[in-house]
């Protein structure tokens, strides 16, 4: 507002100088009557044209936000630094001209001089600056809500799932007939990125009984691109989890997630109704808005120590409190944001008041770390798209044949547990993300980070294996886990508390040494 108003005063006391008299002052001529009328219109035209485009834009971004097309709003929001930065530089060339002007004779534009340069201060202090300071943030949101996405599909369409050749067949197959909310709409662009701008499940109900041999000319019981979490049998939900998005041919788009999303935190500069920070509350939001998979109410983080508490088991160290452990031993220490814990965790019980508290300590934990990461960090890790479960551990458990192992699956409970421990392998990448963004093999040898996703699976399987239920829903000893018919294929200091977090009372020796499995069997405290 004061900017317009800035240019509204510069431009009404501008033009109604705009015809000069000779002051009898001693003057300095740099151009003749007609030249210094050139100078004076220029700047105005100038002035004027930068605020009509300003209006323009501040108007579709208005529109964007008011009528929920985030993708759009998202998108534009990427090059807002340079937008500030083209209006800066278009109102100090202005203020340069109106100065020259003025020093040319036109000294009755003392009003325009002061309208023009209080415009020029505040779109440099107050807009073009803050959006460079925050352009990473922006990219990082960018990242967070387009990434890709895990949705629940009819266990019949796991065949068809394929590469991204095969959903763009799949795409003119079918024309979908649920319509998109206006989340997913790309907005105006003067080169569209290629992808298919349908979501997958209206790609896959449009397509009736088919099977993959029909159009692929090949036969998979389940496709590339789908996880088998295990849970037909015990749970007898007929789904699977569907990963798409830009590596197998979609557009980005943002997680519809949105739509539930306060929009205070959707904002270039995030701030929650009481004027905290907000930009990892966003983050999170975003990621898990896209990663929770079938049944996040089974997912296990036991910050709280509630499920070793609950078994009987007293943990190692038990001076030493998980989430303290988690703070204290992190890349980030020593997490300035914690303070930030218990509004954080009230703001995320509410989101996802029906999820158990596993789930909301996760959320929290994820949304301060990203409060301590730095940009650079946030946007690495989400690109190597660490926010997701491994597919490919997924896919050697589930279906070994397809990368030509011996021909031992996983048990379904088996799968069940490594989706269950999914979150600690996803806060424990982030957590102690190495300086560089890369794993050393070797003082030479260099590897992009990965997630802990096998290792946490074998933490929670040993410690629902150390004990178990007897019939009057008091724990007992159990017989210990025994070690998986495929263990031993070629698969720091987040040992302990990946241990903890996962319902074990320490981190079981020799854990590391394949093809070693540990038996570990807990006495309930009585």
């Amino acid at each position: 507002m004061a900017l317009y108003l800035s240019l509204f005063f510069f431009t009404l006391f501008s033009a109604s100088n705009g015809q000069q008299t000779t002051a009898p002052v001693p003057i300095t001529h740099i151009t003749d009557n007609r030249g210094r009328t050139a100078l004076l219109w220029s700047s105005i035209g100038l002035a004027l044209l930068t605020s009509v485009l300003q209006g323009i834009i501040s108007t579709v971004v208005l529109i964007a936000e008011e009528q929920d097309m985030w993708t759009f709003r998202f998108r534009i929001a990427k090059f807002e630094h340079w937008w500030w930065t083209a209006v800066g530089t278009l109102l100090m060339m202005s203020f340069g001209l109106i100065v020259i002007s003025f020093l040319a004779g036109n000294n009755n534009d003392s009003v325009g001089v002061l309208a023009l340069s209080t415009a020029t201060a505040i779109v440099i202090v107050r807009y073009a600056i803050p959006s460079w300071r925050h352009r990473y943030y922006i990219q990082s949101r960018w990242l967070a809500w387009t990434g890709p996405s895990r949705t629940a599909i009819s266990y019949r369409y796991g065949p068809v799932c394929g590469t991204d050749r095969h959903w763009e067949r799949l795409s003119k197959m079918v024309r979908p007939t649920s319509a998109a909310p206006p989340s997913d709409d790309w907005g105006l662009a003067l080169k569209p990125q290629k992808g298919i701008a349908e979501d997958p499940t209206a790609i896959l109900n449009g397509l009736g009984e088919i099977n993959s041999s029909m159009i692929f000319g090949q036969n998979w019981e389940i496709g590339p691109c789908v996880y088998d979490d295990g849970f037909r049998g015990d749970y007898n939900i007929n789904s699977l989890s569907l990963l798409w998005g830009s590596a197998t041919g979609f557009r980005p788009r943002v997680s519809r997630a949105i739509n539930s999303m306060p929009q205070s935190l959707l904002k270039s500069r995030p701030f929650t109704i009481d004027g905290y920070n907000g930009e990892g509350l966003c983050l999170a939001m975003g990621i898990l808005g896209r990663n929770k998979g079938l049944l996040p109410r089974e997912i296990v983080f036991d910050s709280d120590d509630s499920i070793k508490q609950s078994r009987g088991v007293r943990r190692e160290n038990a001076l030493r409190g998980t989430i303290s452990e988690l703070e204290n031993t992190s890349k980030w220490a020593p997490r300035p944001n914690k303070v930030m814990r218990s509004y954080y965790k009230r703001a995320l019980e509410e989101q996802y008041g029906s999820l158990p508290s596993s789930f909301t300590a996760a959320a929290t934990e994820l949304a301060l770390i990203f409060l301590d990461c730095s940009p650079a960090a946030i946007q690495q890790w989400l690109s190597y798209k660490l926010e997701q479960q491994s597919l490919e551990v997924n896919i050697q458990m589930s279906r070994p044949a397809n990368y030509s192992l011996e021909n031992i699956a996983a048990t379904e409970k088996q799968l069940q547990t490594l989706y269950r421990a999914q979150y600690v392998s996803m806060i424990l990448s982030i957590n102690y993300w190495p300086p560089s963004g890369v794993s050393r093999a070797s003082p030479t040898e260099r590897h992009p980070v990965y997630r802990p996703d096998l290792y946490c699976f074998a933490l929670l399987y040993l410690a629902e294996g150390a004990v178990q239920e007897a019939k009057d829903g008091k724990w007992q000893k159990g017989a210990g886990a025994l070690k998986p018919e495929w263990w031993g294929k070629d698969w720091g200091n987040w040992h302990e508390c990946a241990a903890w977090l996962l319902g074990l009372k320490g981190w079981p020796t020799g854990l590391e040494d394949w093809p070693h499995w540990p038996v570990v069997i807990h006495e309930p405290d009585s």
